[in-house]
């Protein structure tokens, strides 16, 4: 994979809030709540990287992700692209770590997206925080030597709290934040309207801002 090349999301907006789409070999974390868009930009990253013939898709979902959307964004392509979407279904946090661990064994990949990173995390950390910590820092570890090493697209999503001034952080966002090069706030703002912030990127502005759709057919 070329090394300049950005994968683009085939929304405007956001392929231009993100200076030309999404970055190789590094970490993209998109945070928001419940509806803000985060699946929906990971459905159609998936789209777009098998139609380009970047490579296979490592999907690992742990929100289950409804077919009947996938179906909608990728319309007819959707054998195709389901044929090369590698879909991991973890049931706890320790089996996402050993599905991410395993992910430098599977051939041909192009974009690995795990949608969400933290919702076993909030699970396990009410139990063992010390031991969620650190399966985090090795999944982390792990995605991020993979990007690099395979020049990977790489989109991780995360999902929030609310803070007391009544802002929306992710989960374990420090952890996150350290690793992650690309960092994407998801808001919304009306029916159908969702806007996206940057919150961490290498060559884009920090607060730069974009307003993009959500519809039938996908981000517009």
């Amino acid at each position: 994979m070329d090394t300049a090349r950005k994968l683009k999301i085939n929304c405007k907006p956001l392929d231009d809030l993100l200076g030309g789409g999404l970055e190789g070999g590094i970490i993209t974390e998109f945070y928001g709540e419940a509806g803000s868009g985060k699946t929906n930009i990971c459905i159609q990253a998936t789209r777009e990287c098998v139609l380009n013939g970047i490579g296979k898709v490592a999907y690992v979902d742990t929100e289950s992700v409804s077919m009947e959307r996938f179906i909608q964004i990728c319309k007819g392509s959707y054998n195709k692209i389901l044929s090369n979407t590698i879909f991991f279904k973890p049931s706890s946090f320790l089996e996402q770590e050993k599905i991410i661990l395993g992910l430098p064994k599977v051939k041909n990949i192009g974009l690995v997206v795990v949608d969400t990173i933290n919702m076993f995390y909030r699970i396990m950390i009410e139990d063992d925080e010390e031991g969620a910590n650190r399966s985090l820092v090795r999944q982390l570890t792990s995605l991020q030597l993979l990007a690099r090493k395979q020049n990977l697209y790489v989109i991780i999503t995360s999902q929030v709290y609310t803070t007391e001034n009544g802002d929306f952080r992710p989960f374990a966002g420090r952890g996150i934040e350290h690793m992650a090069k690309t960092i994407v706030k998801l808001e919304r703002v009306g029916e159908g309207r969702r806007k996206a912030v940057i919150m961490k990127h290498r060559s884009q502005p920090e607060g730069r801002e974009a307003v993009f759709c959500i519809t039938k057919n996908g981000l517009e």
